[in-house]
């Protein structure tokens, strides 16, 4: 059987060829009910677009692609499902993969994205590294960073406002009248989301002359056991300690798990607050007190950036901060006397 063309289809709708390709590539040029004919005659005869020869012919892939990092993360994944929204809405597929964080992995994508012409990117990940963002620039690829703010004028980012959230958890806590605190990190090649988050705590504890130096802090890698391994090694180091802040949700709910298991009561001994509100953090037991920022938000209005971009809009503000919110509840109160 011969395949099917775009002639075929023409015929059957009774249109030209030029008319078919414009409803393959969503021009507004064409009537509604011409575009519904054009459909109905690509469906009845089962018409398989060539979509290397449309790139060929367009310049345009109709391809976003999204490099991840840890996507197994609750909040990341929200993201991706808001990046995907937005860009099926504007008539884009999406090409994924997860780096896991590893430099050499993002670049691989790069490459591979690259050379299916992506009409853009969406970078979601939490290490950003020159070598990375010197390849997407010399590429000419119009990308968006979701999830952590990029310190570079040529690359627009869209995230919450990392430092300032962190800096109202500890003022929130030491309100409290906490003044034995406990970091939980994520890990040291987070240079993005935890350096920023860092940052906000350096500054509320300068404002309340707390010294720095002398607060716990150790390094997990955004899972439930790494959580509550490293408040064991607080509270087993530092007993005095009355409040632990965990750089995001999946630590903290580990935390609260390793120090009950110590004898610990949340929160008549122990205060722990988290980061970005996932589902869970509300069904937990004590319900998690913590930052909400909407994952899925985040990654829609990333992709609504670069579709304005890919436009030739000019994006105006590089630098977008979503807001952000502390979610008061269960986890966190004031300290034991």
């Amino acid at each position: 059987m011969l395949a099917v063309t775009i002639k075929d289809v023409a015929n059957l709708a009774g249109v030209s060829p030029a008319t078919v390709s414009r409803v393959i590539n969503n021009s507004s040029l064409v009537k509604e009910e011409t575009a519904e004919k054009v459909n109905e005659a690509i469906d009845k005869l089962n018409y398989q677009i060539n979509e290397s020869a449309r790139v060929l012919r367009t310049n345009c892939s109709s391809l976003i692609g999204v490099i991840g990092a840890g996507m197994d993360n609750p909040f990341l994944m929200k993201l991706l499902k808001g990046v995907e929204a937005s860009a099926k809405a504007h008539g884009f597929n999406l090409i994924f993969g997860d780096s896991e964080g590893e430099l050499e992995q993002e670049l691989k994508y790069l490459n591979i994205l690259n050379q299916r012409r992506v009409d853009g990117l969406i970078i979601i990940t939490a290490s950003i590294y020159n070598n990375l963002l010197d390849e997407i620039k010399s590429k000419g690829i119009p990308a968006v960073f979701a999830s952590g703010y990029v310190n570079d004028n040529e690359i627009p980012c869209i995230s919450v406002n990392n430092t300032r959230a962190a800096e109202d958890v500890i003022d929130y806590l030491y309100d409290l009248g906490h003044r034995k605190f406990g970091i939980i990190r994520g890990t040291y090649s987070d240079l993005v989301t935890s350096g920023e988050r860092i940052k906000g705590v350096k500054s509320s504890f300068q404002k309340h002359q707390i010294d720095f130096n002398s607060v716990p802090i150790y390094e997990g890698d955004f899972s439930f056991e790494s959580g509550s391994v490293a408040a064991k090694k607080i509270l087993s180091d530092n007993p005095e300690t009355t409040a632990i802040f965990c750089f995001d949700d999946k630590m903290a709910i580990g935390a609260i798990r390793g120090a009950e298991e110590l004898g610990y009561n949340i929160p008549e001994d122990l205060s722990i607050v988290g980061f970005d509100d996932i589902e869970l953090s509300s069904y937990v037991k004590p319900a998690l007190t913590t930052i909400h920022q909407s994952g899925y938000d985040m990654g829609y209005q990333a992709m609504e950036f670069l579709n304005k971009i890919i436009d030739g809009e000019d994006p105006g503000k590089l630098k977008e901060f979503l807001p952000h919110e502390l979610k008061i509840r269960e986890s966190s109160g004031t300290p034991p006397t």
